[in-house]
């Protein structure tokens, strides 16, 4: 079966892919990220927004050749310079193709749990944050089915500054 998500640590943590341009990657099996800011009815003159923040960044793999670095950084409080994230999908070219990036720079783990289930797999999911983000997104066209120019956001989480395109 193609796996269509996929994390790497550039060098710092090799996962197990063979799939083409994905070599050495960490084939995920899903993952999640929320950005929230705090509401309120009652502070101010009623639906205020505070300042956001961002959620840890949560995802799950089988365990692999990566896992036992991974477990490694977050016993040392060392941080991953970089981590991206990429997401594929079919285009109706050879291959499928990206159309979602996600890179994460200063990341630090901040959980890894181990799962064992009865058909003799072991996944592990792992918990990060990160001081910086940025995300990229082609859309893809309904009637070619390629994929068009990228919309982008970057957030610099310390500074407070964020950019959309």
């Amino acid at each position: 079966m193609a796996v269509n998500a996929f994390v790497t640590f550039f060098d710092k943590a090799d996962g197990e892919s063979i799939q083409k341009g994905k070599e050495k990657w960490i084939e995920i099996q899903g993952w999640d990220w929320e950005i929230e800011a705090e509401t309120s009815w009652t502070k101010g003159g009623g639906a205020s927004v505070g300042k956001p923040n961002p959620g840890k960044m949560n995802w799950e793999h089988y365990f692999d050749t990566s896992s036992t670095v991974i477990m490694g950084y977050i016993c040392t409080g060392k941080a991953f310079p970089k981590v991206e994230l990429q997401m594929m999908k079919t285009t109706g070219s050879a291959t499928p193709e990206t159309y979602f990036t996600m890179t994460m720079e200063g990341c630090y783990i901040t959980k890894v749990a181990q799962n064992g289930t009865e058909e003799g797999s072991v996944t592990q999911k792992v918990e990060m944050v990160f001081k910086t983000v940025k995300i990229e997104y082609k859309p893809q066209d309904n009637k070619t089915g390629k994929l068009g120019a990228p919309k982008t956001y970057n957030w610099d989480i310390p500074a407070g500054t964020a950019s959309p395109s």
